[in-house]
């Protein structure tokens, strides 16, 4: 049974707390812009980095939000080069470190310090975000990593009690977990997309029925996925946008409209150009540009995040009045092939429409793409892809621009048996070269 939309949304009653309770868009820009400067201030007065990038920037900067897309932006590459430059805090105020590579890139990973003020953040970001998705008092089941103290699943755990139960699932394989699911019956599910979509096409995924709530986090999940779990389900999929670098909160949707409310109390969005780094206006797709207002360990201003997306124009049928933005994947992650560029998002978006797929793998052999693709329903035996799912699946694959051009054998295989790492890692372009199994 799908859960109600609560009325009003829990992050217009948390950026209402902010503003006074005016909510009309002046009075958002204008808490926004005393974020910002409440952010640029401390970033000046606490971290060497910013304190250096902003020297020639008058006290009381920016006067104008236009004003402060005109401050150069802060990279991935600026972080990972010298992440002590960026904190911000003393060194015995450091709760947590974290070191990350972001999704489908080769750099040197990032490290992020997080303070006891930015843990307790998340925990408050989780704990209001919760009651979008299911009322308190609910179950939860996170198959988030938890089992560090300050971990994405630990917080979560922390974050909902007393008010709702989390309980972490270390089951290592799909069976054990449906199985966990069919003994606890929670009401709502946490997962990485790829988690939810195996579970949800595998043979006895019916276990999962007592689910109400599925929320999709830390990757990208198409719109084809999304509607998988909810057929196979019937609940309500929500799906929440944030980064490591910025404490995981961002943006959560509603259950109804389309895209994902930005967390406008704690964080400020742009989309740019990728190729200028000009301001785009809504309804035009570009970088996500974020801003943390209360980062205290690392802050990060106009921060690169590398990510796809646009805000969408017009209201959400739910009635919140937060913006909504629509977030694509990454740019760096897809397929360079003679035929242009495929991202990542758009094989989702084909591939994961075929019933029969619990998940992909594509590797690059040279300059040809080689598609692993999980089918859970054939029986153990079966070694490779049967004929008309290798049609099925080519058909999809060559509607896409890029792929369109391949020859007609289009490197297709039946991924081996997987006994099951349900681990929560992210989705990438493996570009490796190896022996060719299509063969």
């Amino acid at each position: 049974m799908k859960p109600p939309v609560p009325s009003p949304f829990p992050f217009d009653v948390r950026t209402a707390r902010k503003t006074g309770g005016r909510t009309d868009p002046g009075s958002l820009d204008e808490y926004r812009l005393s974020a910002l400067r409440a952010a640029v201030a401390r970033a000046r007065r606490n971290s060497p980095f910013f304190r250096s990038r902003l020297a020639s920037y008058p006290e009381g900067f920016p006067r104008s939000l236009g004003e402060y897309g005109a401050l150069p932006f802060t990279t991935p590459d600026d972080l990972a080069a010298d992440p002590y430059a960026f904190l911000a805090v003393p060194q015995d105020e450091v709760a947590r470190i974290v070191t990350a590579r972001s999704s489908g890139t080769t750099g040197p990973p990032k490290r992020v310090f997080f303070s006891e003020g930015d843990l307790a953040e998340t925990r408050s970001i989780f704990a209001e975000g919760m009651t979008a998705l299911v009322p308190r008092g609910s179950g939860v089941l996170i198959l988030l990593p938890g089992e560090r103290p300050g971990s994405v699943g630990d917080l979560l755990v922390r974050g909902l009690a007393p008010d709702m139960e989390g309980v972490l699932c270390s089951c290592p394989d799909a069976d054990g977990t449906l199985d966990t699911i069919a003994r606890l019956r929670p009401d709502c599910l946490v997962a990485l997309p790829s988690q939810a979509l195996r579970l949800a096409r595998h043979p006895r995924s019916s276990r999962g029925r007592c689910l109400s709530a599925v929320l999709l986090c830390s990757d990208y999940a198409s719109d084809s996925l999304t509607s998988a779990v909810e057929d196979a389900w019937g609940c309500t999929v929500f799906r929440q946008y944030g980064l490591t670098e910025t404490g995981y909160g961002g943006a959560l949707s509603c259950g109804e409209g389309r895209g994902m409310h930005v967390m406008e109390d704690g964080f400020f969005f742009e989309i740019v150009s990728p190729g200028t780094g000009e301001l785009l206006p809504d309804g035009e797709e570009g970088e996500i540009v974020c801003t943390a207002f209360r980062a205290e360990g690392t802050p990060l201003l106009r921060y690169r995040t590398g990510d796809r997306g646009r805000f969408i124009p017009g209201d959400c049928s739910c009635g919140s009045f937060l913006r909504r933005i629509d977030v694509r994947g990454r740019y760096g992650n897809g397929l360079a092939l003679p035929g242009g560029w495929v991202p990542l998002a758009d094989l989702d978006e084909a591939l994961f429409s075929l019933p029969w797929l619990g998940g992909y793998e594509v590797r690059m052999n040279g300059s040809s793409p080689v598609f692993f693709l999980e089918v859970p329903s054939l029986p153990e035996g079966i070694l490779s892809l049967p004929e008309d799912l290798e049609r099925e699946a080519g058909k999809k694959l060559r509607s896409l621009p890029g792929l369109d051009i391949l020859p007609p054998e289009i490197g297709l295989c039946l991924a081996p048996p997987r006994d099951a790492p349900l681990a929560p890692s992210k989705r990438l372009v493996l570009r490796e070269t190896h022996p060719d199994r299509t063969r």
